[in-house]
Order: C-alpha cells, then sequence, then structure tokens
C-alpha cells in the first residue's frame, strides 16, 4: 500500500510512531533517574525508533518507485 506524504494516513501513521518514541524515552528516562532498570523501557524505545525508520524508508522507496 503506497502512503503519500501529505495524506491524512501518512500523517496519522507518523504520529502514532512519534508517541510510542515519546513514551518510551520518557519512561526510560523516569526509571533512569530513580535507579531502577530502564532495558524494557530500552527495548520499547530501540522498537519505536526502528520502526519509524523502516517507516520513513519504505516511503522513500515508494517515491522512487512511482518515478519510475
Amino acid at each position: 500500500m503506497l502512503i503519500r506524504k501529505t495524506s491524512a494516513e501518512y500523517h496519522e501513521r507518523e504520529d502514532e510512531i512519534y508517541d510510542r518514541i515519546r513514551e518510551a524515552s520518557e519512561e526510560f528516562a523516569r526509571l533512569s533517574k530513580v535507579g531502577m532498570d530502564t532495558t524494557e523501557a530500552f527495548r520499547r524505545l530501540e522498537a519505536a525508533l526502528t520502526e519509524f525508520q523502516l517507516f520513513r524508508w519504505n516511503l522513500g522507496n515508494s517515491f522512487k518507485q512511482l518515478k519510475r
């Protein structure tokens, strides 16, 4: 499925990923500040960042295909 960068669906998906990144980052910071184990928060942050990277990478590849 091709999602155009200007579509509402694109912005909705992007916002969802940004929210997961923000939540995991805040949880990581909170746990780190009180000296608790941050492993799970770090894994969630890593997963959200990877998802964002793939989302943007797939979008770029979709546009390259359109130019052909």
